[in-house]
C-alpha cells in the first residue's frame, strides 16, 4: 500500500471499528451466558415501525396534553416535541412513544438521547401500564433547563429510580447519578443533556436489582424491598409540571422555539441473556477454551476514547474483545487440571499489518506471534501461537498486543490443548 492510500485506509478501519463496537456496549454477562439482541425492542429509527411502537396518549396532570402529531421518526431519529397549544388549561402539547412488546429480567436496554432544552422531564423508562399495581424502572428523567432556580445540578443529573406499587402503595428508591462524576477520560463528562447525545441504559439484573449505565460506565443503582414481578414496556415521553422536584414549569415562549423544544432518540438497543454452550475438555480435560471477553483485568497505553473506545484498555463486546491498540493487554485466570505442554491457538482477526500478540504466563513472556492481515475485523481464523509448559493449578495468563500499528486485532477466544 502506497503512502497516499494509508491515511484513508486507517480512517476506514477506525470508522468500521467504531460502528461495529457501538452495537455492543452491554455490561459483562454472567459466566456461561451471552447477550442476545431483542429485535422487537431494538430500532435504529430509520423509519416509523408500527409493529414495534405506538403512541398512548393518556395525560399527566395539567398543563400536559398528549397528542400524536408531536412525535414521529425522521432523518434517522425518533423525536418528541413540546409545543404551545391553544387550550388555556392544557397548553403543553407533547407526546409519548411506547413499545408494543414487553420484557422482564434479566435484560439490558440502552438508548442514545439528546434532550430538549426546556424545563421539562425528558424520559426513558419501563412500565407495565397500571398506575396502582405497577413495576416501573425510570432509567432517566432529565431536565437540562430548570426554571425554578432550585435544581442547580439538573443540567448534569441522570435522575433514575424504581417503583413497585401494590394497590396504590409504593416501594420506591432513587439511583441518581451526576455525569460530572464520569471518569476523567470520558469525553461526555460534564456535558449537559441538551448539548450532546448521551447513552443511558439499565441492566435489570434480577427481581431486586437494577444497575444504571451512562455513556459506557456504571452509574447509579437500586435494590428493591419488594420483588419485581411484571413484564414491562419501553417508553419515552416529554412533560412538565409546576413542582420543584421536576425543576419547575416550562416557559411558554420556549415551546415556540424549534431549536430547543424537541427531544431526539438516535437508537435503542435491547438484549436478553442466553446460555452458551461451553467446550468441555476432551481426553481428561486436556483442552481449555478461554473466551476473550472473560478477562479479569485490562490496561494499555494508547487512549482510543476519541474513536469511541474505552480508553487505555480493550473493549468487551459481549462475545469478543476489540478496540485493541498497541500496548493493550488483558489478563485471565485459568485453572489447569493436568500439567504438561500445551499448544496455544488464537481465534483472531485483523485488517492491519504489523499486528502481533504476546502470550505471558505469570507476567513472563512465553511466545510472541505475528497476526496476519486477513482483511477484516470479524473473519476469525485459528492462529498457532506456540507452546507453553503449564503446571496444574491456577495461573494468570496475560495477552498483549505488541505490534507496531496503533490498531491491532480482535480476539474471539484462545485455546490451550495438551500435547501428547
Amino acid at each position: 500500500m502506497n503512502k497516499n492510500t494509508t491515511p484513508k485506509f486507517l480512517l476506514i478501519v477506525i470508522c468500521h471499528t467504531v460502528i461495529i463496537t457501538s452495537l455492543f456496549a452491554q455490561p459483562n454477562p454472567p459466566q456461561g451466558y451471552k447477550w442476545e439482541g431483542v429485535p422487537e425492542l431494538t430500532d435504529e429509527f430509520d423509519k416509523w415501525d408500527n409493529s414495534k411502537w405506538f403512541k398512548p396518549l393518556w395525560n399527566y396532570g395539567v398543563p400536559v396534553k398528549m397528542t400524536a402529531k408531536n412525535s414521529g421518526v425522521s432523518k434517522g431519529k425518533l423525536w418528541i416535541k413540546a409545543t404551545l397549544g391553544k387550550d388555556r388549561k392544557r397548553w403543553f402539547e407533547t407526546s409519548r412513544v411506547q413499545s408494543t412488546a414487553q420484557i422482564k429480567y434479566p435484560m439490558y436496554t440502552e438508548s442514545r438521547i439528546r434532550t430538549a432544552h426546556i424545563s421539562a422531564y425528558n424520559t426513558f423508562w419501563m412500565n407495565n401500564g397500571d398506575a396502582n399495581n405497577r413495576d416501573e424502572i425510570d432509567i432517566i428523567e432529565n431536565n437540562s433547563n430548570p426554571s425554578c432556580k432550585c435544581q442547580p445540578d439538573y443540567p448534569w443529573q441522570m435522575s433514575s429510580q424504581y417503583f413497585i406499587t401494590v394497590n396504590g402503595n409504593n416501594d420506591r428508591k432513587k439511583g441518581n447519578f451526576d455525569n460530572r462524576k464520569l471518569s476523567p477520560q470520558n469525553k461526555l463528562r460534564g456535558v449537559k443533556w441538551n448539548q450532546a447525545y448521551h447513552i443511558v441504559g439499565a441492566w435489570w439484573i434480577d427481581k431486586n436489582n437494577v444497575q444504571f449505565y451512562l455513556d459506557g460506565e456504571p452509574a447509579g443503582k437500586v435494590t428493591t424491598k419488594r420483588n419485581f414481578t411484571r413484564d414491562l414496556n419501553l417508553i419515552w415521553d416529554l412533560w412538565t409540571k409546576d413542582v420543584p422536584w421536576l425543576g419547575g414549569l416550562a416557559h411558554k415562549k420556549d415551546l415556540t422555539n424549534s431549536k430547543i423544544n424537541t427531544m431526539y432518540v438516535d437508537w435503542v438497543h435491547t438484549y436478553k441473556l442466553k446460555r452458551v454452550k461451553t467446550s468441555k475438555p476432551k481426553g481428561g480435560k486436556s483442552v481449555l477454551v478461554i473466551e476473550a471477553e472473560k478477562f479479569i483485568n485490562t490496561g494499555g497505553i494508547f487512549n482510543d476514547r476519541v474513536a469511541g473506545g474505552p480508553g487505555r484498555a480493550v473493549k468487551n463486546s459481549g462475545t469478543e474483545i476489540n478496540f485493541v491498540n498497541s500496548g493493550d493487554w488483558v489478563e485471565y485466570k485459568v485453572n489447569v487440571p493436568v500439567k504438561g505442554k500445551y499448544s496455544i491457538q488464537y481465534l483472531i482477526s485483523t485488517p492491519s499489518n504489523n499486528a502481533a500478540i504476546d502470550f505471558m504466563l505469570n507476567d513472563n513472556k512465553v511466545t510472541s506471534i505475528e497476526v496476519p492481515n486477513n482483511g477484516s475485523w470479524n473473519s476469525y481464523k485459528l492462529l498457532s501461537g506456540g507452546v507453553v509448559r503449564l503446571s496444574s493449578g491456577q495461573h494468570v495468563i496475560k495477552l498483549k498486543a505488541s505490534g507496531r500499528n496503533e490498531w491491532q486485532w480482535n480476539l474471539d477466544k484462545f485455546i490451550l490443548k495438551k500435547k501428547k
